[in-house]
């Protein structure tokens, strides 16, 4: 069984419109989820919450995705600048995405290209290594009569 612990997450993104359905469908899948609207809240909140994985969008208001994305990294705490990051982005950009794999992402996602369900399915392969956690709790039934 998947302790819940394993199944927090942060959400850095400004879009409004995206970011409340994405908390929604990970809040429906068993997720507790933090959201920071802007990249200047995303290390507060982080810090605060300690979630085992970040969605992060690369184009923020104050601070950009890819600056937060430096800060995680190095952060002194190693728990922290270890912590999986998922980018999640409009930006399709071999640049952007040559920059922010340098910052030792988990993945990167662009949004116009992905559902929430393969969002979903990068979260637990990162965090449960491809294992789904409700798979898990399931008891495995012995067949006795083939014995």
């Amino acid at each position: 069984m998947y302790d819940d612990l394993f199944k927090k997450i942060l959400v850095v993104e400004d879009d409004l419109s995206y970011r409340n359905p994405l908390k929604d469908f990970f809040s429906n899948h068993g997720y507790t989820v933090s959201v920071s609207d802007d990249g200047s809240m995303a290390m507060e909140k982080l810090l605060f919450h300690m979630p085992s994985l970040v969605i992060l969008d690369l184009l923020l208001p104050k601070v950009s995705g890819f600056d937060v994305l430096s800060r995680i990294r190095s952060y002194p705490d190693p728990k922290v600048a270890a912590m999986p990051v998922i980018i999640l982005s409009n930006s399709s950009s071999p640049n952007d995405i040559a920059k922010a794999q340098a910052g030792k992402i988990d993945f990167y996602l662009i949004k116009s290209q992905t559902t929430f369900d393969m969002v979903l399915q990068k979260v637990e392969e990162i965090l449960f290594h491809g294992e789904h956690p409700s798979e898990s709790s399931q008891e495995e039934t012995w067949d006795l009569t083939k014995v």
